[in-house]
């Protein structure tokens, strides 16, 4: 049980910092920045091989649902206020 929260925890972690990064980039492509924009689409392919990685090889995937969906509405909240911080 241990194991499936912290599995849980580890992949609302990178989805909030994957959403995080999603917010910023649709900022950046929005307004242009090409920079700005390639370097947040290498971080979301990378982030994104290592999270279809790490799902398919679980069978039990109820608590990595769990991370991942909550991680991913936080990420968007906390990207959203971070992507006016930063262009601002």
């Amino acid at each position: 049980m241990k194991s499936k929260i912290k599995e849980g925890v580890i992949l609302g972690i990178i989805q909030i910092v994957l959403y995080s990064i999603l917010c910023i980039n649709f900022r950046a492509v929005a307004q242009g920045n090409y920079h700005e924009a390639a370097i947040t689409d290498f971080l979301i392919a990378s982030m994104n091989f290592f999270v279809i990685r790490k799902i398919a090889q679980s069978t039990d995937t109820l608590h990595q649902w769990i991370g991942y969906v909550a991680g991913s509405v936080i990420g968007s909240y906390l990207g959203i206020y971070l992507s006016i911080i930063l262009n601002n």
